[in-house]
């Protein structure tokens, strides 16, 4: 999990420990933690930064694929042009789909 995320959810994860220890001494001073709240918010916190994780790996794999299908094509592009270009003339490129200068 990404440390923006996983700091926090330490943090309050043990304010609440702290919190349910020393409840009696809280309480004797009037202080409130909403410790179900705070662990609610940890827990979809938890699942938010899983769900970002799996979003993240996925994206990494298509952007893999898709620098792989770049490559492919470009050497391609670039093997299909060149008997073109060693057979033809510079101004008949254009009419087979040949747009370089040289």
């Amino acid at each position: 999990m990404n440390k923006i995320y996983s700091e926090p959810i330490t943090k309050a994860q043990s304010l609440v420990a702290g919190v349910k220890a020393q409840a009696d001494v809280l309480q004797k001073k009037g202080i409130v933690v909403d410790v179900e709240k705070l662990k609610a918010l940890c827990s979809s916190l938890e699942e938010a930064g899983a769900a970002q994780d799996a979003a993240e790996e996925k994206l990494k794999h298509a952007r893999a694929v898709a620098h792989r299908c770049l490559e492919e094509l470009k050497a391609c592009y670039s093997d299909s042009k060149a008997p073109i270009k060693q057979n033809f003339p510079p101004e008949v490129w254009l009419s087979f789909g040949v747009v370089d200068k040289k």
